[in-house]
């Protein structure tokens, strides 16, 4: 036997195979792998009595031979060492592990193992978002009646694609905060007081459009990107009421799905209604970027 192909264990009930750490979990094997990710995605954040504060984190393998949707979560980014906190398009690198399937089946999801997370690097919007393109233009899909087609034929979770045509974009009223999460925003800070409450978005960002095969019913979907929270959140303090609806309008339908920008939306499903899938980013290169010849 090639010694490198060995299995080594110890007594915490570990294996080292090929240089990929085995854990053993009662039953089977789980692999743990160092991956690096363009960071696409930064959901707003969640709070629930299993994980406290959340974001669900996605985005693309850049060390892969050819791009691969990746989904990490749970990601607690607020309480991440400042180091640690990653913007939109940084590298990021970090152990990962599977959840276990009888919790989260969808083949996109890992679990990230944030002791090991660090910001390797960043792709920037140069040369109107080349590099970045080249990671997106591999995945993207022809619509999302696809990648639901998709998730039905083989459990696919995210996706990436470019709409027909955006028709609209409105801001819906959302459901009030449960009394129980109020509390629980309400308690982590009063024991943490230097980190602001996470407020709750009071509205929905919600996009209609139409996808680029006949026969589609069009779609509306709603944006759950922590950006777009963050806007309102800030342009609320900026604005009277009565005007910030249009001015959210001019931002997020005008001029990023303006005809100056090749629009893509990045989605993702829920685990427990697997064909519900939420709008969870946009990729909005100029018109042109995305024609271009592949990297890959």
């Amino acid at each position: 036997m090639n010694p490198a192909n060995r299995q080594h264990g110890d007594h915490e009930g570990r294996i080292l195979v090929l240089g990929v750490l085995v854990v053993s979990q009662g039953v089977g094997l789980v692999a743990r792998e160092t991956i690096r990710v363009m960071v696409t995605v930064k959901a707003y954040p969640t709070l629930s009595k299993k994980y406290d504060e959340t974001v669900c984190v996605a985005g693309i393998r850049v060390d892969t031979a050819r791009p691969e949707h990746v989904r990490l979560f749970p990601v607690p980014f607020r309480d991440l060492e400042k180091a640690k906190q990653f913007r939109k398009y940084d590298v990021i690198e970090v152990d990962v592990e599977p959840h276990d399937p009888r919790k989260d089946n969808r083949p996109e999801s890992l679990r990230p193992r944030l002791d090991t997370l660090k910001v390797v690097g960043h792709i920037s919007s140069a040369r109107g978002w080349a590099e970045r393109a080249a990671y997106v233009r591999p995945l993207v899909a022809p619509s999302l009646c696809e990648i639901k087609r998709e998730q039905a034929r083989n459990g696919t979770s995210l996706g990436v694609f470019r709409p027909g045509e955006v028709l609209d974009f409105t801001l819906e009223p959302a459901s009030e905060r449960p009394e129980a999460v109020e509390m629980m925003a309400n308690q982590m800070h009063l024991f943490d007081p230097e980190r602001k409450k996470l407020e709750h978005l009071p509205y929905r960002f919600m996009y209609r459009f139409r996808c680029a095969e006949a026969g589609c019913p069009s779609h509306r979907i709603g944006l759950v990107d922590w950006e777009a929270g963050a806007s309102y959140l800030d342009w609320r303090r900026r604005y009277p009421p009565e005007e910030l609806p249009a001015k959210l309008k001019q931002k997020w339908f005008h001029e990023i799905a303006g005809p100056g920008h090749d629009v893509h939306f990045f989605v993702g499903n829920l685990h427990k209604r697997p064909q519900q899938f939420m709008l969870l980013g946009i990729f909005y290169p100029p018109v042109g970027v995305m024609d271009q010849d592949t990297l890959f």
